[in-house]
């Protein structure tokens, strides 16, 4: 029993953890750097709340890994995995590009799996009532935030 629960601790927890510390990887001090000297849009959140944000879309898509272990569903497990290395590549091509048109287009391929995602939890009330606030903030906040933010940064790279 124990080892079963660690099992599936381990498959909710686990990729999550991991890719907050990859897709972090991609900010470091100079990205920060970069990011606060751009110009932002009137709605864009203070540094604090994103990191908020990003703590609780973590904790999101363990729950929706955690339900799928649950249910069995190897579908949804793999489009939540492909949306945290979505999530994480967004980071490479935003922070690490340094580009906030890849930003913009970036967020706009991630909805691919997000919406894919999304439907695939649609039978387990459980997974999404996790995972809709998420894909709602994607929709309502993340693309228009990178747009502005690419529409006031016009550059290649700053």
């Amino acid at each position: 029993m124990l080892r079963s629960n660690m099992r599936a601790l381990a498959t909710a927890v686990g990729p999550p953890a991991a890719a907050a510390v990859i897709g972090n990887a991609f900010v470091g001090r100079d990205s920060l750097g970069w990011f606060r000297a751009l110009r932002t849009p009137r709605m864009q959140l203070p540094l604090p709340a994103f990191l908020v944000v990003g703590a609780v879309y973590y904790a999101q898509l363990g729950w929706v890994l955690h339900r799928a272990q649950q249910t069995e569903d190897r579908g949804v497990r793999n489009r939540a995995l492909l949306v945290l290395v979505g999530n994480e590549l967004w980071n490479a091509a935003f922070f690490g590009r340094r580009s906030p048109r890849a930003g913009f287009l970036g967020v706009v391929a991630f909805l691919g799996p997000l919406l894919a995602l999304q439907k695939s939890v649609a039978s387990d009330r459980q997974a999404l009532i996790a995972l809709t606030p998420y894909t709602l903030w994607v929709i309502g906040y993340d693309l228009p935030w990178t747009y502005q933010l690419w529409r006031l940064n016009p550059g290649p790279s700053h």
